[in-house]
């Protein structure tokens, strides 16, 4: 397989990824968004080598690297908006749970406050020394 055909694929499996990750987060299932996360890693240094294993056969083969490179750039555009997209959804989720949090933050002082108001006060342990 080429080069250009594994560099193909690699964009494709990083937008099947990113898609993943979206519905990850979407389902708050973290675990699998961690997977994809990882596997995007692992993904990003044999993207950097086919791209350049792909543009040395583009200038073997005389192929108009221009236009290759700005096929590239369309689908990497493309990549982006969907990082974007998945970023943004996970700052919702962040603010709406750390809201929740304060929230919860403020009911239980609220509690502690009404338990120290109606609780019955402590008797002393002893009462006299006779």
């Amino acid at each position: 397989m080429s080069a250009d055909a594994q560099l193909q694929d690699a964009y494709q499996e990083w937008r099947r990824l990113a898609e993943a990750e979206g519905e990850a987060i979407r389902a708050s299932n973290w675990t699998v968004l961690h997977d994809c996360q990882n596997a995007l890693q692992q993904l990003q240094p044999r993207i950097i080598r086919w791209t350049e294993e792909a543009q040395h056969e583009w200038q073997r083969a005389g192929v108009d690297r221009s236009r290759k490179e700005q096929d590239l750039r369309t689908v990497i555009a493309g990549l982006i908006e969907i990082e974007w997209r998945n970023n943004a959804l996970l700052n919702v989720l962040y603010q709406t749970a750390q809201a929740e949090s304060c929230e919860l933050d403020q009911v239980s002082h609220n509690l502690r406050r009404v338990q120290r108001s109606y609780a019955p006060t402590r008797p002393a342990a002893w009462t006299s020394f006779s």
